[in-house]
């Protein structure tokens, strides 16, 4: 009898951890059939989400788009509502899992500029690469779309509150010429708040270079180019652009008196560490043409400064976070006369793989080839033999383009070139003289 027992409750047990969704199988691969037990209902609320190194509660479905799915769940270790953004697709449009995992991956990217200019957006509080995004539940009661086709149904003391609150949104945004993904959909509104929230972004952001450049609001914004504008859109939209060209204004003024102010400290620094702490200061909410003229000046006026061979990762990432977003010629010009100064692998990687997402100036492509040419020995040299160093020599001799068939001579020979791995001896003098 007791066995009987024992087994039922076994089984008992086994049906509710069945129950549970689990994004990763056995093998710790994503599961791509996920959405099959939430669509089905056989997902129950209260039922656990097993995520990577962590679990939480599933509530219900929030929505879905063309490229993701969104469930409300609880989070037990903070205590609160989350939103869970899975890739997903849409077959009527022709979207897949596959487009949903990338479109997962580009929010991410995009997230830290917009948070470090405070635009109001929710937190992203843990992310996997083509999986899935946990982040803050935005209640909202309605977004731009919905208040552009209802509007008129809407008291005018209520319709006031709601366009200062999106005139706000405007001052908020005003640097930007361009969000990834923006569209009336994607802006919605907090009646509690009193205020409109960026719901959902991809990235490849685009700065306005100058007051006069091209906003986020546009009639192609409004009405998607399918219908003509209204009477009513039109104000709105003259209201939304006076706004962001005013503050434009102010920032380009107060980022003339900054960059002015950030050239006399750094024209009176010899030691580039001293160099490293002004540009780490440096706030990220400017217009384009700030960060243009910064790094005209840095390449012109201080990089001079900084060791040759002794530029490592943590302190090139340090620089091209506060330098701002690069063009492909400025970053052609900084590549090109940093690579003298790069110390090992792991930072030239850094400045590689950077090449690769900014692009370069076609008239310099064969210069930097040649400039890394000139320095891949001495890269490697100061890099620890390492299964992590091998991996990546391996993927550069099999990479085209920046790598020529003279550094993959050089690279077929890093074994000859790489420094052996630390003795612990020599690992315990390091960090006792440090």
């Amino acid at each position: 009898m007791m066995i009987r027992f024992l087994f039922i409750l076994f089984t008992f047990n086994l049906s509710v951890w069945s129950a549970d969704l689990h994004l990763f199988n056995s093998d710790d691969v994503f599961n791509d059939n996920f959405a099959q037990s939430i669509l089905s209902g056989e997902l129950k609320a209260g039922e656990s989400i097993h995520l990577r190194g962590k679990s939480v509660i599933y509530k219900e479905v929030l929505g879905s788009g063309n490229t993701t799915l969104i469930l409300k769940v609880h989070d037990n270790e903070m205590g609160q509502d989350l939103a869970l953004r899975l890739p997903h697709g849409n077959q009527e449009k022709n979207y897949n899992i596959h487009d949903g995992k990338r479109f997962i991956n580009h929010s991410f990217a995009g997230f830290s500029e917009l948070e470090e200019t405070k635009l109001p957006i929710p937190m992203i509080h843990s992310y996997e690469d083509s999986s899935y995004l946990l982040v803050d539940v935005i209640e909202n009661d309605f977004d731009l779309k919905d208040f552009l086709t209802n509007n008129e149904s809407i008291p005018d003391v209520e319709k006031a509150h709601i366009e200062e609150a999106l005139f706000d949104f405007a001052k908020q945004s005003a640097i930007y010429q361009t969000i990834g993904d923006f569209h009336v959909e994607q802006l919605v509104y907090s009646k509690a708040k009193d205020k409109w929230f960026l719901l959902d972004w991809s990235s490849g952001h685009e700065l306005a270079r100058l007051p006069s450049s091209p906003t986020l609001f546009t009639q192609h914004f409004f009405t998607n180019s399918k219908r003509p504008i209204t009477e009513y859109e039109s104000n709105l939209l003259n209201s939304l652009n006076e706004i962001v060209s005013e503050e434009r204004t102010k920032q380009s003024e107060l980022d003339t008196i900054e960059l002015e102010k950030i050239k006399q400290q750094l024209s009176e620094i010899t030691d580039y560490k001293g160099i490293l702490e002004v540009y780490k200061d440096i706030e990220t909410k400017h217009l384009m043409s700030f960060y243009t003229l910064l790094q005209k000046d840095f390449i012109s006026n201080h990089l001079n400064k900084f060791p040759s061979g002794e530029l490592k990762k943590q302190e090139l990432e340090l620089l091209l976070n506060h330098l701002g977003k690069f063009s492909p010629y400025y970053f052609s010009q900084f590549a090109e006369k940093v690579m003298a100064n790069i110390y090992d692998l792991d930072a030239f990687m850094f400045i590689y793989k950077k090449m690769n997402e900014i692009g370069l100036d076609e008239e310099l492509e064969d210069d930097i080839s040649n400039i890394i040419s000139d320095n891949i020995q001495r890269i490697l040299s100061n890099t620890t033999e390492s299964p992590e160093a091998t991996e990546t020599i391996e993927k550069l001799k099999g990479d085209f383009g920046l790598i020529s068939y003279r550094t993959k001579d050089i690279l077929a020979k890093a074994p000859d070139f790489l420094s052996p791995p630390q003795s612990c001896q020599e690992v315990l003098a390091e960090i006792l003289n440090s």
